[in-house]
């Protein structure tokens, strides 16, 4: 458990600090509060298991920066976050000269942000405690520069970098020579579909791998790779080319990466940039990365998919979430009465050609919605079992979260044709019969159970005749007298309560249908116990 300090003289930001983190999901417990860096460093001073501190920078007494330095030579493990008002920027790279890890601007500070820099802090935690090293050695100006430049490139990574931040990710990323940039996005997955976070940060390996591919370049020793790690599996990379580099030997130098990856096992979907000799256009590269990893989920997973205008243009075609849900729950049906017809997923899957990347979420959930569907419809008619209820679990860890689209449609195919395979093995008058059997309780009738399973009530009475050689009332009252039998014979409620726990409305109803099956009265039946 992470434990937390947060220390600023005005009390409504450290109470909106304290509102913004989910201190129990996040595993983190609030070991104190202070009004300046003075009282801070004192706590700090005297008890050692402080992992987080949330500084502002501008206090009475004692600022931020002094408690920075001062802290860090008594506690050198210490996370510093500095919470700093827009215009105090050159304060906030003192601090990061100093040692501190990260930033949040007071003005723009929301939950999600505290969430990923604290999360950011974990993924270190946890990447050094398995041995690897991320970073130069703490407590040093370079050590400051390298934790600046990481937070600067998570920033981008996530889309919300500011002008000021693009000045000083240039001063820290450039040298004097001119040069081109190129945004990337890489997505690790495993060959079945299943994201693939690894043990620890895999972004060192990418960089190296990224580098030893190098030979592609014809001025190599220009090129340099920074990377931003988004998730333990998704990854934001900056590269930086020679400004007459050739474009083909870039894209070479792109294909040779995902095909490295493959070499450990991976499948790596990959978003490229165009590339500008303009570094305030970064963000603009950063985005085109992104649109055209998310483009993935419909080109497939693995895909490689290089940035063009037309990527971004809408298509016509809109979701019609309800509708198409509505045409799957008709299939069902019509599949249940219909054996043996071929399943047409025409207006239920989505094709990739149709569909743009601002069509994903609402892809995305029009699947999970038909996860829903067909569960729901599987469970109804006691299908959830076997090659059903796998490929349930299948959506669940997998595709829901890491298919792309190709793998959500032969999922959608095959979860229809294992309900079409127990339709098979399964009648529909024996769905019925499992129905009646759990719901007898329930005024239920055979108009409500043919309109239950979407069929004629003539239908459902010539079935049980011909199915059965019994009527459907016939049927509903054996299953009802047989049940209050056996309440009879082990319970010692009385005639009327059971009357009403077999289905029964009316006891002269209970009473008249009882003897006609059993040839004697409820009481005489009871009376005759063993």
């Amino acid at each position: 458990m992470l434990r937390a300090i947060i220390v600023d003289d005005e009390p409504y930001v450290r109470q909106m600090i304290k509102g913004m983190i989910p201190w129990q999901q996040m595993d983190m417990e609030l070991a104190g509060e202070f009004y300046n860096g003075e009282d801070a460093y004192q706590f700090i001073e005297q008890h050692s298991g402080i992992d987080v501190a949330f500084t502002d920078l501008r206090m009475p007494v004692m600022d931020g920066l002094h408690l920075i330095r001062r802290a860090l030579e008594v506690r050198p493990g210490l996370n510093f976050i500095v919470v700093s008002a827009y215009d105090d920027f050159h304060l906030v790279k003192d601090a990061f000269m100093l040692g501190a890890k990260d930033y949040l601007l007071k003005s723009e500070m929301t939950e999600q942000q505290i969430r990923h820099v604290l999360s950011r802090l974990q993924e270190k935690a946890a990447a050094n405690s398995g041995g690897l090293s991320e970073g130069p050695e703490k407590g040093s100006a370079y050590d400051g520069q390298y934790w600046l430049k990481e937070t600067l490139l998570s920033r981008l990574a996530a889309g919300h970098i500011s002008a000021a931040d693009i000045g000083t990710l240039q001063s820290l990323l450039s040298g004097h020579a001119p040069k081109k940039w190129r945004s990337m996005m890489v997505k690790l997955h495993k060959p079945n579909g299943q994201a693939a976070p690894p043990a620890g940060s895999f972004a060192a390996e990418i960089t190296r791998y990224v580098m030893e591919q190098e030979e592609a370049l014809a001025c190599r020793e220009q090129m340099r790779c920074d990377i931003a790690a988004v998730s333990p599996y998704e990854y934001m990379l900056v590269l930086q080319y020679a400004v007459h580099e050739a474009e083909a030997a870039m894209n070479s130098h792109m294909t040779e990466l995902s095909s490295r990856l493959k070499l450990e096992g991976l499948c790596a979907s990959i978003g490229i940039s165009r590339t500008s000799a303009d570094f305030a256009k970064l963000p603009a590269l950063a985005e085109e990365a992104r649109l055209c990893a998310a483009y993935c989920f419909i080109a497939g997973n693995g895909s490689i998919i290089r940035y063009t205008p037309q990527l971004a243009e809408p298509s016509p075609m809109e979701i019609n979430a309800a509708g198409r849900t509505a045409q799957l729950k008709k299939l069902l049906n019509t599949l249940w009465l219909e054996q043996g017809k071929a399943a047409d997923l025409t207006g239920i899957a989505i094709s990739p050609s149709s569909v743009c990347v601002r069509h994903i979420q609402a892809v995305a959930d029009l699947y999970m919605k038909y996860h829903f569907v067909l569960v729901d419809f599987a469970q109804q008619n006691g299908l959830f079992t076997g090659a059903t209820a796998a490929l349930s679990a299948e959506y669940e860890q997998h595709w829901k979260h890491n298919g792309d689209l190709h793998s959500l449609n032969q999922w959608l195919a095959s979860f229809i044709h294992a309900l079409q395979t127990y339709r098979g093995e399964h009648s529909i008058i024996h769905q019925i019969k499992l129905y009646m059997a759990s719901h007898y309780t329930d005024d239920i009738s055979l108009q409500s159970v043919a309109g239950k399973f979407n069929i004629n009530s003539s239908y459902l009475s010539r079935l049980f005749s011909e199915k059965e050689n019994a009527s459907f009332v016939d049927y509903l009252s054996h299953i009802r007298i047989s049940k209050a039998m056996e309440l009879m014979k082990t319970s010692h409620f009385k005639i009327y309560e059971i009357c009403e726990k077999v289905g029964y409305t009316s006891p002269e109803h209970f009473s008249r249908t009882f003897k006609k099956m059993t040839g004697k009265s409820p009481k005489q039946f009871m009376d005759g116990r063993s």
